[in-house]
């Protein structure tokens, strides 16, 4: 495919080196071939199975019937929103920042695009600590023009991942720029405790680093855990930036509204490539957000109990074939089964959804450490889960 890509075609000039050295997200190859085929269960897209609550969907309409929704908004984001957000982080994050260190964005992973852009040349590096959201290991490879990011694998035991400190600062070099991590994670369910973040903040303060913290599944924790925001620590509260959302929290992924926190100059560089990305996030969303935040919190409970529910349909599931060994997820909705014998993950799961009818998404996409898994999402309504999980353990104690 790279190889095509290059090539030239009724005498054009190609693509970028960049682009070409690139693929599409495993996540979306998988899903793509899942929706072309007929009979196929697809638990690959972390899509939730609920509606966006009524009464975001009301505030919605009302913005629209008052006109508000017509015209562009302020690129930051509209006021009323960025000072909703402002509240959130001081009472749910313990952050506390002005406005303008607020920007809205188009979703979670434009904000994350735009803070790479900004701050990554091509002779930088980015630690990535792995496994991590396939996406964010390709936008961190284009902003450093086609180089890969510096993959720092945490340690996967039969209690979960755990993070290792002298692995990350083996890696740190001159060039190093950053760290980036997902908390909860996407894809093991890993949630960092207190401690391993303290050693994050003593990494970047030593080596002079950024922190960059995707903290999209926040609300959702088992187990009695608690989520940390990075930038809740003073002492890295100017170097860390933050990025929130309302797609996973209020099953809004189709609204497309997410926001970073950073420092205010570096909040102002950011959105040089912001404004120039997406000038502007939508409007409409912007006013659901609003409704979101502000509103109560029964909708992410709920959601949270459900969650719950599946995450142990997994763990039944799953504990019916000796083919796998797995920890449970301590937050976010992906389970991260290991095969006990070395496979083709990607191999596999492609043939997996032509064969067995079932569409999951190979652990090499997510970085080191990721081989010869395979990430489960179960976001999914329960019926929808229990036959996928069945297909699935039926397939491999037949093939493996």
């Amino acid at each position: 495919m790279k190889q095509t890509d290059k090539k030239k075609t009724h005498g054009l000039k190609g693509v970028s080196s960049v682009v070409s050295s690139i693929e599409v997200s495993a996540i979306k190859r998988v899903q793509n071939l899942a929706s072309s085929l007929k009979d196929v269960v697809s638990l690959a897209q972390g899509t939730p199975s609920f509606f966006t609550p009524d009464y975001i969907k009301n505030a919605i309409k009302d913005a629209m019937d008052k006109n508000l929704t017509d015209k562009y908004t302020i690129g930051f984001g509209i006021d009323p929103l960025r000072a909703a957000i402002v509240n959130k982080l001081k009472k749910d994050n313990g952050i506390v920042v002005e406005k303008e260190q607020i920007i809205v964005t188009h979703g979670g992973i434009e904000g994350l695009m735009a803070v790479f852009m900004t701050l990554l040349d091509p002779d930088d590096e980015m630690i990535v600590l792995t496994p991590d959201y396939a996406s964010h290991i390709t936008q961190v490879k284009i902003a450093l023009g086609g180089k890969s990011p510096t993959f720092v694998p945490l340690q996967e035991t039969s209690k979960g991942w755990v993070l290792d400190p002298a692995r990350i600062e083996k890696a740190i070099n001159r060039h190093t720029k950053a760290i980036l991590f997902c908390n909860p994670c996407n894809p093991t369910g890993k949630v960092f405790t207190k401690a391993e973040l303290k050693e994050i903040v003593r990494i970047a303060l030593k080596h002079n680093l950024y922190i960059i913290s995707d903290e999209i599944y926040e609300y959702f924790l088992y187990d009695g855990r608690e989520h940390f925001s990075t930038a809740s620590f003073p002492e890295v509260a100017d170097r860390t930036i933050s990025v929130f959302g309302v797609s996973k929290s209020y099953s809004m992924t189709g609204w497309r509204i997410g926001y970073l926190v950073a420092n205010k100059t570096l909040a102002s560089q950011i959105f040089k490539i912001h404004d120039s990305l997406v000038t502007c996030p939508t409007a409409a969303s912007q006013y659901g957000a609003i409704a979101a935040i502000n509103g109560p919190k029964n909708e992410i409970l709920r959601f949270k109990k459900e969650y719950e529910k599946r995450r142990q349909i997994c763990i039944e599931e799953l504990s019916k074939t000796d083919k796998l060994e797995f920890s449970a997820p301590e937050g976010a909705y992906y389970i991260f089964p290991k095969f006990k014998k070395p496979i083709d993950d990607f191999k596999f799961c492609f043939e997996m959804v032509e064969k067995a009818g079932v569409a999951l998404v190979p652990g090499s996409a997510f970085g080191k450490r990721g081989e010869n898994h395979v990430r489960i999402t179960y976001c999914y309504a329960e019926d929808t889960l229990r036959e996928g999980l069945h297909r699935f353990v039926k397939y491999i104690n037949k093939h493996l």
